[in-house]
């Protein structure tokens, strides 16, 4: 049997339970991982949970509202009692909303930099103390092109997002002397309803899938221990971006 390349490594997917962060899910189980889902408790979550096993892959459900800290606590306590270790942390959960900054509601904004922001911090301190005291470990933050630039319509999710790309590089440097690795993926016009796009097509050119976001974040996390990848872009060709 062929040994992936992340074979006996144990990876914790926030949002795990559907979209982008299930894709992910399975493409690092392809690689041999096992699989902490992480996401509120549900059928969705344990959908996924079947759905990796169906394809072959070990995964166990790590129920949790990410936005809570008591939860997302346990969540990594179960993970670490069933599979005994933690190699790869995902900060995949997240939301979109849009709104000019005059109809923004407090609501809104509350929301989005709760979910895209305090999950993710929550989720990345409660795994740290384990990552460092093996003094390695791979995190990687599902980000967007708005945690690059301004989005007009959407200023309330770009600084959820902006608020990401400071939380994780400043992980990056904290973390560099216990050896783990810190990047962020800045995807751009993901196939998120799932629509059937006919391969050559026009529209095939202006959206990726969640599989080949969920590839290249499979293959961060089993590049060789001595290969740190930084911020990584990703759009489709035709996406009608020009980056300067």
């Amino acid at each position: 049997m062929t040994r992936g390349r992340l074979d006996g490594q144990v990876a914790l997917v926030t949002g795990g339970s559907h979209g982008l962060g299930l894709a992910i899910a399975k493409a690092l189980t392809a690689e041999g991982a096992s699989l902490a889902l992480l996401a509120r408790a549900g059928a969705d979550l344990d959908q996924a949970v079947a759905a990796v096993a169906a394809g072959g892959g070990r995964a166990i459900a790590a129920a949790a509202d990410v936005t809570r800290a008591d939860e997302v606590e346990r969540a990594v306590k179960t993970t670490l009692e069933r599979m005994q270790r933690l190699d790869i942390v995902i900060l995949n959960a997240g939301t979109w909303q849009g709104a000019p900054i005059h109809e923004t509601s407090e609501a809104m904004w509350d929301q989005l930099l709760t979910l895209n922001l305090k999950g993710a911090f929550l989720a990345l301190k409660a795994a740290l103390p384990t990552l460092i005291a093996q003094k390695r470990g791979t995190i990687v933050g599902i980000s967007s092109l708005g945690g690059l630039v301004g989005q007009s319509g959407s200023a309330a999710y770009a600084a959820s997002k902006w608020g990401l790309r400071g939380l994780l590089e400043s992980a990056a440097l904290e973390l560099k002397p216990h050896h783990i690795r810190v990047s962020i993926v800045y995807p751009h016009n993901i196939n998120s309803a799932g629509r059937a796009i006919a391969p050559g097509s026009d529209e095939r050119r202006k959206a990726l899938e969640p599989s080949e976001i969920a590839s290249l974040v499979a293959w961060i996390c089993a590049a060789p221990d001595h290969v740190a990848v930084g911020n990584v872009t990703v759009w489709p060709i035709d996406a009608g971006i020009t980056w300067r």
